[in-house]
């Protein structure tokens, strides 16, 4: 057989956990494929409009898989109908063995962070976790949990059903927005069942709505408030009530009291009202010691006042093993959290607590070396839907990495050098590949690959091997560049919003895309020359710096994004003579600094006389 990936692995792990009394049968494909690892660490996060600095709903999530894992970046195009297909059983397309579906009518154009068909037996397209579509619908899927026994005997988990493969895919090609979304996700798992738990995200300009796969033919989503946050490290147990004939902020499966009442799990609050966690979920003395950890971590992180003993208890090795009444969502200990905080959690190891992973470094911490991608989406509320959500993307772990900020509902093309295809990787410089140190030899060689992911990648590994050296030094150079990139982002939405048409949006998203990861790549490699260097000298008497840091914690050369967009006074007199000038004389004229409003109406004007 084909290298057999570690998310396969994970896919047979929850399977082995969920379907007990099929063991046998699991356990005679293990014999023919592959071990069993318990991999499921995603973690994610969600931040109410009323509990940021910028008044911005944010949401996202880190996606553990494996060390040195590729991921790709692009965009699936709009289609007159398709036909979806899984790959959760293996690359056969056959509906006898995997979930599949045909669209209703067409689809939408969408951005996708999948991973690449070699780490799927060759599987065609796989899974699509996060995205957002023309429509300006995103959805961030999946974060993995496990219904409990008892249900799980009365409603079993469907092998060709809905799994993580292909559901960002379905809602993104489908939906117009989140709440439709929500609907269609519920209808396929009413016809066609679940392959697996999950939760899974989904929101638009002005809802925000987080769905679970609760069992076989069971789900829940609901609305999302303003004022509260949320850490979801792979939890069952973590509780919320719902008010199950409240349509505005619950949808549910038709059966969702009765399987559970059949199970004997049903368990209402005091004021009646079902406690879905409770009934669905394992206890919470069922969960594993790398969730209840980040869990833990997480809310330290945003400052919960959680105390070992009382909030929580540790085991011989220092993980968490209990946590005391754990909550979906919870009141934040704080307001005016930052876009920068968000980035900062989905790396945080628990420094400075109980839970300190650089500490201890048995623990299992939400910024993990096996992460494979970060992702958040930052939602302007109010705003026209395409231009509303801000997609930030780091392809790396979270700890040492940069975020890429696109209006990914307008996107229509990336530079395939720095977001190569499936074809374009490097595979050999990637864990598909055994390497020797953990990936160390294969960061410290040098290729011509200028793929953005791959120099992040071995930025992380080489920052992590030597974490006490050079830690601190690029950290500080990359939260720099990070911030510029943030400050950048700003003016281009101002930009942005003084656009006045759909094709003007739309190449200002492709320029500012291209712009943003070029300018991200240069200083990311320039970073990796000098840690490599560093690396190589082998002489950790001094700490590593980056020599493009200034004295004061800022870059010695800013960014210069906008500045790229625009064109000179005298391109711009030019371009005004030569109305026939195509590309992205419309763009770059509405970037020419003052006068803002007076250039789009003339670059509109030119448009109009070109055409």
């Amino acid at each position: 057989m084909g290298k057999v990936s570690s998310r396969q692995m994970v896919h047979v792990w929850r399977r082995l956990r969920q379907h007990a009394r099929k063991v046998a049968v699991v356990a005679a494909t293990l014999a023919l494929a592959w071990a069993p690892i318990p991999a499921e660490a995603c973690t994610g996060i969600y931040f109410g409009s009323d509990t940021t600095a910028s008044g911005d709903v944010i949401y996202g999530r880190s996606e553990d898989i494996g060390t040195r894992y590729p991921k790709q970046f692009g965009i699936a195009p709009a289609t007159s109908g398709k036909t979806y297909w899984s790959g959760e059983n293996g690359p056969q397309q056959d509906p006898s063995i995997n979930f599949t579906r045909t669209s209703a009518g067409p689809t939408y154009r969408y951005t996708f962070v999948r991973d690449l068909p070699a780490f799927w037996q060759g599987a065609p397209e796989p899974y699509a976790e996060a995205g957002v579509n023309e429509c300006g619908v995103s959805v961030d899927a999946t974060v993995g949990m496990d219904c409990n026994e008892a249900v799980a005997a009365v409603d079993p988990l469907v092998a060709t059903g809905l799994g993580e493969y292909c559901v960002t895919d379905v809602v993104l090609s489908e939906a117009s927005s989140a709440r439709e979304g929500v609907e269609l996700l519920g209808s396929i798992v009413d016809a066609q069942g679940s392959q697996s738990c999950n939760h899974l995200w989904i929101a638009d300009a002005g809802e925000t709505w987080t769905f679970h796969q609760l069992s076989g033919h069971q789900w829940i989503a609901l609305r999302a408030t303003a004022n509260e946050v949320s850490v979801d490290p792979n939890m069952g147990s973590l509780r919320f009530v719902a008010d199950l004939s409240d349509g505005t902020t619950c949808l549910h499966s038709q059966g969702i009291e009765m399987v559970a009442q059949d199970a004997g799990t049903a368990v209402y609050d005091e004021a009646g009202r079902f406690d879905v966690a409770q009934s669905y979920g394992v206890s919470v003395e069922g969960e594993g010691p790398s969730s209840l950890t980040r869990y833990v971590q997480g809310h330290l992180f945003l400052g919960a006042t959680l105390a070992e003993g009382t909030s929580y208890e540790l085991d011989e090795t220092g993980a968490v093993r209990s946590v005391a009444n754990p909550q979906l969502f919870v009141a934040p200990a704080r307001r005016g959290y930052e876009l920068l905080d968000a980035m900062r959690l989905l790396a945080t190891r628990g420094e400075g607590t109980p839970l300190d992973g650089n500490v201890n470094g048995t623990l299992r911490s939400v910024g993990s070396e096996r992460t494979a991608e970060c992702h958040l989406f930052q939602i302007h509320r109010g705003m026209a839907p395409q231009i509303a959500t801000i997609e930030w993307l780091a392809l790396s772990p979270g700890e040492f990495t940069l975020y890429i900020p696109s209006y990914a509902a307008l996107l229509t093309e990336v530079d395939p050098g720095l977001y190569p295809s499936e074809e374009g990787f490097d595979l050999q410089h990637t864990s598909y590949v055994a390497a020797a140190a953990s990936g160390e030899e294969q960061a410290l060689e040098v290729n011509n690959n200028r793929a953005l992911n791959q120099a992040l990648m071995d930025i992380y590994t080489l920052a992590a091997a030597h974490r006490p050296q050079a830690g601190a030094g690029v950290h500080a150079y990359l939260d720099a560049v990070q911030l510029e990139l943030i400050a950048q982002q700003a003016q281009v939405d101002r930009l942005m919003r003084a656009a006045v048409s759909d094709e003007a949006r739309m190449e200002l998203a492709n320029a500012a895309h291209a712009a943003m990861s070029r300018q991200a790549y240069e200083r990311a490699s320039g970073l990796l020359d000098e840690l490599r260097a560093y690396v190589q000298a082998g002489d950790f008497g001094q700490p590593f710096a980056a020599s493009g840091l200034g004295a004061d914690g800022q870059l010695a050369e800013p960014l210069t994004v906008v500045d790229e967009l625009q064109v000179g006074s005298d391109a711009a007199e030019a371009t005004q003579a030569q109305p026939q000038v195509d590309g992205l004389y419309v763009v770059k004229l509405v970037l020419c600094g003052v006068g803002t409003v007076a250039l789009v109406a003339l670059a509109l004007a030119l448009h109009k006389a070109r055409k």
